[in-house]
């Protein structure tokens, strides 16, 4: 239960209060916000881990504080956004050059604020955050964020705030909402209260439902620098930072929040298991696949097995863009998606993951030895 335990002692976006990079975000946030635009729906896109949600609380808590204040604030909430479109995928920096925007962020709130303390402890009046809840029955976390989840959000947005102040809500994330939630979330973005706001963060935006991308304001994120990347796991987990070396920064492909998942599973090491297996003569494979397969199917391994097959899908996600073949190609293709939709499989249904680990594999495996030219029978 070590790695719980770990997870535990790191700060979560609602008590991290510096955001390395996303200042082009930050500014079209308060550029809305200043010029009394803000859309009542925004998603949040990017990969997971990248600083979404901490960009979404951050907002939260300079409206909540007050900080916003000293800016133009919208009377209440309008359907959409008439300003020129937010910044496209890729874009970073100090701002968007030009049309006013270089050099706004949104502005800081210190810890010790009590709109601040009062969001760090999830009772903060003005704000609810829905996310995967205990099964009361069972005394777990579900797979899914399911209809009640959503439903005592909405309760709250159908209450007049005792201040006449905002409430927002904040999903982290949508995708893991099931139809019914969905459904429940669509119909208050359709008929939003006044002085509502919606932050919607979404991993993998192509299957949040077409109607609720329609009803909001799409901001991207995209992936970080290296440097960004270091910056923001020494700023949430310094004890880490050493170990952000060029090859784990590669793997976290512009994601702080992947980096120090990353660090904590000894990603290092599992690649280098990963490789020998996969190298190895198929007939000399079976031992190492089951030593790793061992090593991240056990309790309190769940990062480790994620990463593993993360790591999978990567390297067949690698033979597909090396393939001399176009037979080669489709096959690594294939396999990269259906490694990625075992794992997660495993994981939600709890199904036997030593056994996900050997067939993702023994699979890759043979791929690797084919485009190798060495056989394997």
């Amino acid at each position: 239960m070590a790695e719980r335990g770990a997870e535990e002692a790191r700060p979560g976006p609602e008590n991290t209060y510096a955001l390395i990079g996303h200042d082009a975000a930050q500014a079209v946030l308060a550029r809305a916000w200043r010029r009394g635009r803000l859309a009542h729906g925004w998603l949040l896109t990017g990969g997971e881990g990248v600083g979404k949600a901490t960009l979404a609380f951050r907002f939260a808590r300079a409206i909540l504080s007050g900080a916003m204040d000293g800016a133009t604030a919208p009377a209440a909430a309008l359907p959409g956004l008439a300003d020129p479109a937010p910044p496209r995928d890729g874009m970073a920096g100090d701002g968007m050059a030009g049309d006013g925007m270089a050099g706004e962020r949104l502005p800081d709130v210190a810890p010790d604020d009590a709109a601040a303390r009062k969001i760090a402890a999830g009772a903060h009046p003005g704000l609810r955050v829905v996310r995967r809840s205990v099964n009361p029955q069972t005394g777990k976390m579900r797979g899914e964020i399911v209809v009640g989840d959503v439903r005592r959000a909405m309760e709250f947005l159908s209450r007049t705030a005792a201040d006449g102040g905002w409430r927002i809500v904040i999903v982290d994330p949508v995708d893991e909402m099931n139809r019914s939630a969905a459904n429940a979330l669509l119909k208050s973005l359709e008929e939003p209260p006044g002085k509502c706001l919606f932050l919607l963060i979404s991993h993998v935006s192509d299957t949040v439902l077409p109607t609720i991308r329609s009803r909001c304001q799409i901001l991207a994120l995209p992936p970080l620098p290296a440097a960004d990347v270091r910056a923001a796991v020494g700023a949430v987990a310094p004890d880490l930072a050493p170990k952000a070396d060029g090859a784990l920064l590669d793997l976290a492909a512009g994601s702080p929040g992947r980096a120090i998942r990353l660090i904590e599973a000894d990603a290092g090491a599992l690649q280098a298991q990963i490789d020998a297996v996969l190298e190895a003569p198929e007939a000399g494979s079976g031992l190492a696949a089951l030593d790793l397969a061992e090593r991240v199917a056990r309790s309190g391994a769940t990062v480790a097995f994620r990463i593993v097959g993360e790591l999978l899908a990567r390297r067949n996600a690698r033979l597909a863009h090396e393939a001399a073949s176009p037979a080669a190609r489709d096959a690594a293709a294939a396999l990269w998606f259906e490694v990625a939709d075992r794992f997660r499989e495993a994981e939600l249904l709890n199904l036997d993951r030593r056994h996900t680990v050997l067939k993702a594999c023994r699979d890759t495996g043979r791929l690797v030895r084919a485009s190798s030219g060495s056989g394997g029978g």
